[in-house]
Order: C-alpha cells, then sequence, then structure tokens
C-alpha cells in the first residue's frame, strides 16, 4: 500500500477516528515538568521535543495522524527545527502518519528543495502548500506522489480573512473554486485503491457551507479540516467533509486538545498533572462528537 490516500484512509478505519492531532508547541502552556530551567532557545527547543514525544506517546493508540505546524518550531531557531525533526521520527516511530505544516508555496528548484526537505529528509508523509504561485508551483511534488506521499493544498482556510482573497469572483466562481478545480484536476493521475486522491485540500470547518460545496468539487481528495473546537467550528460543521464509509477527512484540533487541561472543566478535572488524562479524554471527546456528527448526517444513526 503505497498511495497516500490508501495510507490515510486504512488509518482512520484502523484507529476508529479522524482527529487530527495539531502539535503547536506554545511554551508557556507546556506542563510543568516540561518547562525548561533557562530560557535559551536550545533548552526550550529540547523541552518541546521532549513535550512532543510524551504527546505522541499518549494520542497514538487513538487517532491516525499529526501535524505538527512548523512555525512553533521554527520560533526557536535552530534548535527548534531539530525538535521539528526529533517530533517526525517519534511519531513515525509510533504508526503515526505525519503531515508537515509547511504552508510553503514557490516554483521550481525552490519547490523541489522543499519536497527534499521535508520529504526526504524529514519524512513527513504529506505537508500543506500554498498553490498561489500556480499550477506549476505544485509540479515539483509530483515524483513524491507516486512514492506515497501526500499533499494538502490550501483552499478555503478557516482564518475570518479568507474571504479576502479566495472568495473573489473570477469569472463564474469564487476563486477557492478554481483553485478546487485545479485540486481535483491535479489528483486524478494519483487515486489509489481507496478511490482518493494523494492530493488533498485544506477546507476550513468555520465555512460549513462551503464545505458541502467543496466536497462536491472535490469528490476524491482527502480533506484536512482546519477551525474545530477553538476557532469555532463544530462536529456538525465538519460533517460534510466526510465520505460515506467515514474516511476523507480528518479534522484538525491543536490546542483544543494538548493544552484542554489548562482551562474549563479539564483543568478542574485533571489539573497540570493529569495533562495526559485531559489529552485522551479530548481526543476520545472529539472522536466521539465527529463520528456522532457524521452518523446524523448520513442518517445512519
Amino acid at each position: 500500500m503505497n498511495n497516500f490516500a490508501d495510507r490515510l484512509s486504512a488509518a482512520i478505519h484502523d484507529k476508529g477516528s479522524a482527529v487530527c492531532v495539531g502539535i503547536d508547541p506554545r511554551m508557556a502552556q507546556l506542563p510543568a515538568e516540561f518547562q525548561p530551567k533557562r530560557d535559551t532557545p536550545r533548552e526550550a527547543a529540547e523541552a518541546v521535543a521532549r513535550w512532543a514525544a510524551a504527546l505522541i506517546d499518549v494520542v497514538a493508540p487513538l487517532v491516525p495522524v499529526v501535524k505538527p505546524q512548523l512555525a512553533f518550531f521554527e520560533a526557536f531557531g535552530a534548535p527548534g527545527f531539530r525538535a521539528y525533526h526529533d517530533t517526525v521520527i517519534a511519531a513515525r516511530e509510533r504508526g503515526l502518519l505525519v503531515i508537515a505544516d509547511a504552508k510553503r508555496g514557490d516554483i521550481g528548484s525552490t519547490a523541489e528543495a522543499y519536497a527534499e526537505a521535508h520529504f526526504d529528509v524529514i519524512g513527513a508523509d504529506a505537508m500543506t502548500v500554498n498553490p498561489y504561485l500556480g499550477r506549476d508551483s505544485l509540479d515539483p511534488y509530483a515524483r513524491y506522489l507516486k512514492n506515497g506521499k501526500g499533499l494538502f493544498v490550501l483552499v478555503k482556510t478557516s482564518n475570518p480573512g479568507s474571504s479576502d482573497l479566495q472568495d473573489l469572483w473570477a469569472g463564474d466562481a469564487p476563486m477557492h473554486h478554481h483553485v478546487a478545480r485545479m485540486v481535483h484536476s491535479i489528483g486524478r493521475d494519483c487515486v489509489g485503491a481507496s478511490k482518493q486522491s494523494a492530493v488533498g485540500a485544506v477546507v476550513g470547518a468555520t465555512h460549513p457551507s462551503e464545505l458541502v460545496r467543496l466536497r462536491q468539487i472535490l469528490p476524491d481528495a482527502p480533506l484536512l479540516v482546519p477551525g474545530y473546537g477553538a476557532q469555532g467550528g463544530t462536529a456538525d460543521d465538519c460533517a460534510a467533509a466526510f465520505l460515506p464509509d467515514g474516511t476523507g477527512a480528518i479534522v484538525n484540533s491543536s490546542r483544543g486538545i494538548t493544552f484542554a487541561f489548562r482551562s474549563g472543566e479539564h483543568a478542574k478535572r485533571f489539573g497540570d498533572a493529569g495533562w495526559r488524562d485531559s489529552v485522551r479524554a479530548a481526543v476520545v471527546e472529539m472522536r466521539d462528537a465527529l463520528e456522532a456528527a457524521r452518523k446524523r448526517r448520513s442518517g445512519t444513526t
């Protein structure tokens, strides 16, 4: 099984979950046991790597995929990039798929270098990419798609300002519909046995009506759905992303899972010392909410 979409679909079935845990290390939010003794980039990055490895140990039995956000690692400089690499290695060793949330976008040899760095050297299974330099900016990733890697192309992002450009009308449709059509066209050459493509799309849960429409434009693209929880997206908002068998989409939550112990009922129930139990509980709550919403939408409750 070499097609990325096939591997993702199998992992979703295996774990019985479509939850993607975003790994966004925020130093002030880390549990006390991981706070560094000295405030230096090196010690902070090493603390982050230890925390990420412990987090992965907790979520590995429960979710199919994790998504480290590079910006939070790069903020620690060179030691932070090492921590990112160590995080990818730890996740792969635990059998998880890894999406590098890099949002890279460039052409020619530069795009080739991004692909080589994150796929060949770091070992990520997929990465997020920005398509706004045009179709040729995605071409350098093609050979990696044939070798089991995947892409998630930014189509309709979850932030409020996405409408500034993505909703601009161009010809017969808004800009993000044209991007979705391009993703579908590129992805037709790398559809696997699961009848899904190795080229997926990022579509935010904060735009549920557009999620419905974009699933129609992208019938065989895996959807990476950010915006759940802290950004306001609900399980019902995400339900349209899924294919009838429950695959075809992964829904990301970052601080809503990793730092749930810092606020609300989780803070009262678990506290800092119980952060691992808080993470488990948050994942299970999200998993069950997504599955219930999917069944309601499909009428299989």
